[in-house]
């Protein structure tokens, strides 16, 4: 046998994200919808099944981080309590 074997956890290159941004503590997430020509958000839309929806996510950081939103599920529901649920995001975008 050559060389020398370590038993030490092999310890990453790069800073986790989760780390890095747990101490900051200020990061916010919105999904806001808009009207028909992305000119302006809709505060209180209704939108029937088979209707297209513009939305919009993201996610801003103070101080500024570059970061990106992947969604890869979004319901639509009555109430945050209703069984009910209409998938308006599914199988990953």
């Amino acid at each position: 046998r050559m060389g020398s074997v370590s038993s030490g956890a092999i310890q990453p290159t790069w800073v986790p994200f989760s780390s890095t941004v747990a101490h900051r503590r200020r990061v916010r997430f919105a999904l806001d919808v808009y009207d028909s020509a992305w000119s302006s958000r809709l505060h209180q839309p209704t939108y029937f099944l088979g209707e297209l929806i513009n939305i919009e996510a993201s996610v801003s950081t103070e101080p500024r981080l570059p970061l990106r939103v992947f969604v890869d599920e979004c319901v639509a529901s009555p109430s945050a309590a209703a069984w009910l649920k209409y998938k308006v995001i599914a199988d990953n975008g």
